[in-house]
């Protein structure tokens, strides 16, 4: 450096007075003092420690600065070493790994750093990528208390997809409980052990995965979302997929569930008792039972009952049911198939069949019928006690005992039949009754003047003539039903009763409206109608 640019950083870093001066040189501080001037005025010490404070001179001589001062020689006097270079604070700016979030840290040196601005911290900020997530405030925390890391960003964190899912349309949940009654106690004998459904019903849904919505990191670049995951249709068997979405039943039965699949079977099996343990069963399809009905249960199903055990004063209604053990009616329940009923004995039983009732060994003081035929064939063959009933036939290899209990046999007469012919001559009477005080009141009615009948009688009049179409209409299906129970009833009279082995005397024989009692042992024989009486034919 040259003497001319000293002088002028001299003049530049120079404090002065008319009495002393303080200029900083290269090399240091120096103060010079004059002497006094002519009004005789010194330099007093205070003022140029007090001008040495002000200019931030700490590291000064003291005993150079009062001899200076008390010499004031006018010369320069070096009086304190030049100042430490000004050090820049250090901005660290840290992001983290995924780029979720930025931290800031101001570091200052303890000695002579220089002033920074609120505006450097966010050039560096803006210096290290972040852009997007800045907390302001926290900004502004770290700018007041450098030395201490502080989270000024944060970036929005993308929201991952939703796996796909299957939406059930059946109750699950409640299968194993009992079912509640409206008192809100439970009853165990309904324990909805299982799910049964029926044909094209929705059973479940595929709620498909969803994309996911993408995030932006504390860079601004976009953070991607993970798209959810898809899963197949859990479709087994008997089931069927609409638009790869929606799954139905493709047949009435039980919907099980197997490795995740859904299934509907035809077909119920109970490997037990049907008790406590397992409770009633009621099913659209068929049911397998591989133990007993106990006492006060009942097994319902639209398909065909088959029970391996017995049916022990408990209920059973099915298509056709089979009973391999046999039937104890304890005097409670009943038997009743749409179609046949087959068991090895039946004893003091109420059963019924829309068809044939089919027996390997004895019916013992039951109430048994059947739509067409009773058949007791097997080592005993026998029907003893209670009334058995067929529309077309009864055989059997041996009928009552010599104890002679009452034991009726009825054949030319369905009693299934006999019973909807009844209930539906009370009808036919009761919807009469209704139809003639129909008939009535709209004769009433139009006898009115129709201009100036009231709003509530000419509602009154379209109801009664709306009732009236119903009410006949009813009554005139109800009278062809009777004509062809009736024209059935004529074909029914051919029904016979063949004993293969003997009857004994006790029993009843009874065809369409003919009666005959049995007083004397009788066998191989065959009873049928004819000419307004009973008669009598060799066993065929």
């Amino acid at each position: 450096m040259n003497e001319d640019q000293i002088a002028l950083n001299e003049q530049e870093n120079a404090t002065c007075t008319e009495l002393f001066e303080i200029a900083l040189a290269d090399d240091g501080y120096y103060l010079t003092v004059h002497l006094p001037g002519p009004d005789g005025k010194s330099v007093k010490g205070p003022e140029v420690l007090d001008a040495l404070r002000k200019r931030n001179i700490k590291d000064y001589n003291p005993a150079v600065v009062l001899r200076t001062i008390k010499e004031a020689a006018g010369v320069r006097v070096k009086i304190a070493p030049p100042p430490e270079p000004e050090v820049d604070p250090v901005f660290i700016v840290l992001v983290s790994r995924d780029r979720m979030e930025a931290s800031l840290q101001i570091d200052v040196p303890k000695r002579n750093c220089r002033k920074f601005t609120i505006d450097e911290v966010y050039a560096s900020i803006s210096q290290a990528g972040v852009v997007f997530g800045i907390d302001h405030d926290a900004v502004e925390k770290a700018f007041e208390r450098p030395g201490i890391r502080t989270v000024i960003a944060r970036g929005q964190l993308p929201v991952d997809g939703v796996d796909a899912y299957i939406k059930y349309y059946v109750d699950l949940e409640s299968k194993g409980r009992p079912a509640e009654l409206e008192d809100g106690s439970v009853d165990f004998k309904n324990l909805n052990l299982f799910t049964t459904v029926t044909m094209g019903q929705l059973l479940a849904e595929k709620v498909p995965p969803t994309p996911g919505t993408p995030g932006t990191d504390v860079t601004g670049q976009p953070a991607f979302a993970k798209p959810g995951k898809d899963i197949p249709l859990p479709l087994g068997k008997n089931v069927a997929a609409i638009d790869q979405k929606l799954i139905t039943a493709s047949m009435s039965g039980q919907l099980v569930i197997v490795n995740n699949k859904l299934n509907v079977v035809p077909v119920i099996e109970v490997k037990e008792d049907v008790d406590l343990s397992t409770g009633n069963i009621d099913f659209v399809g068929s049911v397998i039972v591989r133990g007993s009905v106990q006492n006060g249960f009942t097994v319902k199903a639209e398909g065909d009952v088959e029970i391996m055990g017995t049916v022990s004063g408990g209920t059973v209604e099915g298509k056709n049911v089979v009973i391999r053990m046999g039937i104890l009616g304890m005097n409670t329940g009943y038997v009743k198939a749409v179609e046949n009923v087959s068991a090895k004995f039946i004893e003091n039983a109420l059963v019924y069949a829309g068809n044939d009732v089919i027996v390997t060994d004895v019916i013992l003081h039951s109430q048994v019928s059947a739509g067409k035929r009773v058949i007791v064939e097997g080592r005993r063959g026998q029907i003893t006690g209670g009334k058995v009933s067929a529309g077309e036939e009864i055989r059997a290899k041996t009928v009552g005992t010599y104890r002679a209990p009452n034991t009726d046999l009825e054949v030319g007469v369905n009693p299934l039949l006999r019973e909807e012919y009844l209930s539906l001559r009370k009808e036919i009477k009761r919807i009469g009754f209704t139809y003639d005080q129909a008939v009535k009141g709209l004769q009433i009615l139009r006898s009115m003047d129709q201009r100036t009948m009231p709003a509530d009688k000419k509602e009154m009049l379209l109801k009664l003539t709306k009732m009236q179409f119903q009410l006949a209409g009813q009554l005139e299906a109800m009278k062809n039903r009777i004509m062809d129970i009736e024209l059935a009833f004529e074909e029914l009279k051919t029904g016979r009763i063949r004993v293969a082995d003997i009857i004994y005397p006790g029993v009843k024989i009874v065809i369409g409206s003919l009666v005959k009692p049995i007083r004397e042992v009788t066998r191989f024989v065959t009873f049928y109608a004819e000419d307004g009486e009973i008669k009598t034919a060799p066993f065929k």
